[in-house]
This record gives C-alpha cells, sequence and structure tokens, in this order.
C-alpha cells in the first residue's frame, strides 16, 4: 500500500461530515442486468485541509467484456455549475484489456489519475475506493456524482451521472475538542453553626435540661448530632460551645457565671454520646454580649428608642474598649444607659436582654472517602456526602454526554457552585449540547486557568468568533495546554 492511500484511508476512519451509509444503482445507457454497479457505504467531508469521498463500488451484476473496461469516476460540482473537480477514476478491466494496459499504457483519457482492478469474471467483487483532494471555498455546499463511462469509451454522451450527495460546511461541534477537567477537589470538614438560648436559674451555672424551654434548645444540638452520629459514613471532628451573658449585672460577675454555664451546657451534651473526650473544645464565653445589643439597637428606629444614636454611641464605646483590652469601663457605660434613658434600657432590658443571653455552637465534621462503587451507590440518596473529584468518578462510570453523566455534572456544580472545574465540565456539557448561552454564563465565573481560557476558545469558536476563540486558545497555550486540535479545527473552519 502506497503512502498516499495509507493517509486516505486513515482520513477517511476520521472523516468530520459523513453521509448515512445507503447504496445507490448505477446501470448504462441500455440498463439490463449485465450491467449494473452498485455503490454503497458513501462518506463525503472535509478532513483538515482536504476533501474527501469514500465509498464501495459493489461490481457483483457488472459484465466487463474480455477485450473492455469500464470507467468509474466521482466528480465534486458547484451548485452554480461554475466549477468541476474530477477525482481519481476507478477503471474495471476485462482480462485481455488489461494485458493491453500494460503493454500499450492506460487509456489517455483516465491516465492522469487513476486505480485499476481486474473484474473477476462471475464472482461477487467489491471495491473500496478513497480518494482526497485539496479542499476548495466552492466545495462546500457543492454536489458530489460518479460518472459511469459503461461503454469504455470516455464518450461522454454515453456516458452518465449519478449523484451521490453533497458536501456540507465542517460541523464545528464535530471539529472542537472538549478538554473535561479532572478535579483535584479533597474533602475539607464541614462546620454547622446554630443557638441555643438556654435557661440558667439566676445567679446558677447548673444545667437543667426540664427547665423553662430548655429541652427544646437543646434538641437544636442533639438533633443535628444524633444525625451524624448514627451515619457511619460521618466522622465528628469537633463540637464547641461559647456562651454569652447579657450586659447587666457587674462585668466580672458575668464573666464567671458565662463561663461556667458554657461549661455545664458542654458538659451535658458530652454526656449524651459516646463520642471521644477530644471531640468536645474546651468551653468559652463572651462575658457580655454588646455586639448583639448593638445589632439589635442598629434595628430599632427612633419611635421605639428615641435615643437610639446615644445609646449606640456608648455601645460603641464599651465594644472599642473591649478590643483594646479594657474592660472596668463597661459597667459604669452600662450604668450610664440605664440612668439617662431609663425608659429604653427597661424596653432593652425586657424585649432584648434575653436574646443575648444564648449558647453558640459549632460542630465540625466530614463525610469519610469512598471508592468509585460505594460513591455510586451512595449519589442515589446522599449525594452532599461526596467530594467533587468523587462526583467526577461516579460521571465517569456512564457514557460521556450521556443523561446520566450530565446529571452528575450538574449535580456536583449544584453542590459545588464556586468550584472551577465543575464549572468547566458542566460549560462542556451544555456546549455539547448546544446550550452556548448556558456555556458562556458558566465559564464567566471559571477562573483564569489555562483549560478556562480553552473551553472559552472552544466557545468563541461555536460562536463563531474566530479571532476571540484565537485569542483564549493561544493564551492557554502559553500557561502550557496543549491546544493544537482545537487551533486546528479552527483553522478548518476560517
Amino acid at each position: 500500500m502506497n503512502n498516499r492511500y495509507f493517509l486516505i484511508v486513515v482520513l477517511s476512519a476520521c472523516m468530520s461530515a459523513a453521509v448515512a451509509q445507503t447504496s445507490i444503482l448505477l446501470t448504462g445507457e441500455k440498463g439490463g442486468s449485465d450491467n449494473r454497479v452498485k455503490v454503497s457505504n458513501y462518506q463525503v467531508g472535509h478532513v483538515g485541509d482536504q476533501t474527501m469521498v469514500s465509498l464501495d463500488f459493489v461490481l457483483d451484476s457488472l459484465q466487463v467484456p474480455s477485450n473492455r473496461y469500464r470507467a468509474f469516476t466521482p466528480i465534486i460540482k458547484s451548485k452554480d455549475g461554475a466549477h468541476e473537480q474530477r477525482m481519481k477514476s476507478l477503471l474495471v478491466t476485462g482480462r485481455t484489456q488489461e494485458i493491453v494496459f500494460e503493454r500499450d499504457g492506460i487509456d489517455p483519457l483516465y491516465a492522469d489519475n487513476y486505480v485499476k482492478v481486474r473484474r473477476q469474471k462471475g464472482e461477487p467483487q467489491s471495491y473500496k475506493y478513497a480518494d482526497a483532494v485539496d479542499s476548495q471555498p466552492w466545495h462546500d455546499g457543492a454536489d458530489v456524482y460518479v460518472e459511469c463511462d459503461l461503454c469504455g469509451c470516455g464518450d461522454k454522451m454515453k456516458s452518465e451521472q449519478a449523484y451521490i450527495a453533497s458536501l456540507l460546511p465542517p460541523d464545528p461541534y464535530e471539529l472542537v475538542n472538549y478538554v473535561d477537567v479532572v478535579p483535584t477537589h479533597v474533602k475539607k470538614d464541614v462546620k454547622l453553626h446554630g443557638s441555643a438560648y438556654i435557661t440558667f436559674v439566676v445567679n446558677k451555672w447548673e444545667m437543667k435540661p426540664d427547665y423553662m424551654d430548655n429541652r427544646r434548645e437543646i434538641r437544636k444540638i442533639t438533633d443535628t448530632l444524633d444525625v451524624m452520629v448514627a451515619d457511619p459514613n460521618i466522622t465528628v471532628r469537633e463540637i464547641k460551645i461559647h456562651g454569652w451573658a447579657s450586659p447587666e449585672s457587674p462585668f466580672e460577675h458575668n464573666k464567671m457565671l458565662a463561663t461556667n454555664r458554657a461549661k455545664s451546657l458542654t458538659d451535658y451534651v458530652k454526656s449524651l454520646y459516646s463520642l471521644p473526650a477530644n471531640v468536645f473544645a474546651p468551653a468559652e464565653a463572651t462575658p457580655e454580649n454588646w455586639i448583639g445589643l448593638r445589632e439589635a439597637v442598629e434595628k430599632m428606629d427612633e419611635q421605639t428608642l428615641p435615643h437610639k444614636q446615644q445609646i449606640l454611641t456608648i455601645i460603641n464605646k464599651v465594644l472599642s474598649d473591649i478590643d483594646k483590652g479594657v474592660t472596668n469601663q463597661a459597667d459604669r457605660d452600662e450604668l450610664s444607659v440605664r440612668s439617662k434613658y431609663p425608659e429604653e434600657y427597661r424596653y432593652l432590658l425586657k424585649e432584648v436582654y434575653p436574646g443575648l443571653r444564648r449558647s453558640d455552637y459549632e460542630i465540625s465534621f466530614n463525610f469519610h472517602d469512598f471508592s468509585v462503587s460505594q460513591a455510586k451507590e451512595i449519589y442515589k440518596t446522599k449525594p452532599y456526602q461526596l467530594s467533587l473529584r468523587e462526583m467526577w468518578d461516579v460521571a465517569n462510570t456512564y457514557e460521556q454526554y450521556g443523561p446520566e453523566y450530565n446529571q452528575v455534572i450538574q449535580t456536583a456544580l449544584n453542590y459545588y457552585p464556586d468550584e472551577p472545574e465543575a464549572l468547566i465540565n458542566l460549560a462542556n456539557v451544555a456546549m455539547h449540547q448546544k446550550d452556548l448561552l448556558k456555556a458562556e454564563t458558566l465559564l464567566q465565573r471559571a477562573g483564569t486557568s489555562a483549560k478556562a481560557d480553552q473551553a472559552r476558545g472552544v466557545l468563541s469558536i461555536l460562536q463563531g468568533k474566530y479571532d476571540e476563540a484565537e485569542k483564549f486558545l493561544n493564551a492557554a497555550a502559553g500557561k502550557g495546554l496543549d491546544v493544537s486540535k482545537n487551533l486546528e479545527a479552527l483553522k478548518q473552519l476560517r
């Protein structure tokens, strides 16, 4: 096999625009069963900078006298008839004619570009034909015919032409190379935050679960922990409880109360579970919740709190002092609010201060690592337990860009909406589905990596923005990514 024919065979295997494989019957001027050739499995299209024609000539019903030949020549014709390009001819010879050609040379009508095969008399016989020519601008939309010289005389008046197919412009969706991103995302501790409003007896810190609404408030913590402890895929890493007291009473007294109450609640929760002791962090406390008081006052209007601005000034001073480590002025400032604005103080004491006495909790945990088979099962009911990489592995157990694959890639972004890898991979799905608006929206948030630039380059190709595509692809190449396939696609489309 010569090098040119080998190249044509390879190109035919990767043709970008293929026509459905059907068959066409060619007959001679007199018709009849002894003058028939069937053309099947034909493909026409663009491969790189070549225009390709590939087909099978089925010669089973063709009768060729020993001293004659038959010629079949694919021809590309522009729609307006202004251009015509003949391709390599297939000469099917009888036994005697083959000897004549070998002795005297091929008929000058076909000598410049031909391939020759001898008809095996009375036997089934096919010939796989393939040829490529340099693409011309007028090839797009042109028609491909097969000229049949069934008299072996080169007389066009006695030849007939059979339409095969039309050459379509290169399909950019078939040419571009979608480059997915394998996530490197690893699992990190997840933190849940909440507040419980535990009521303690005045000036006491003993935890009484049945006192007031404590049972309901404790459930805010325990309901969450119960789910985690029962799930074998979850490991609880740390539980922190931070107590807050309201500003009334002396600062040091409040400090003692808040600290002991936080410790009491921590010990109570610890007693309910068989978790390692080191899971429970030492209890922490803020003696007086001036931060919460400021937030509450800022939300009030001056009808409710006529001296709102003056009270805020005092609160801000206290917070500034505490930031500097000065706490011995807090009692005096709290007294200032009480004495200067007694009505507002009574309102705050009744409506705001109870909410300042709270216990904040933070539960840190993580999900276990899963094998691909485990992840695939967990995805069905608890996809939130999977890392982005694990979702990627699940997606790739399905056919790429099939319905199941696409759904997993979408779910991955739902749980990791800011991860560039998830954005790029879903943008590739959207481009494959020809939803370019969705792809563009996703890629706006995909970062500045080489693969993000390449994805934007592919999108620009599909949008027909070739100059912009070249800019993005060159940027990706400058960052070390091989973008040669997409640059070649861009070249073909241009």
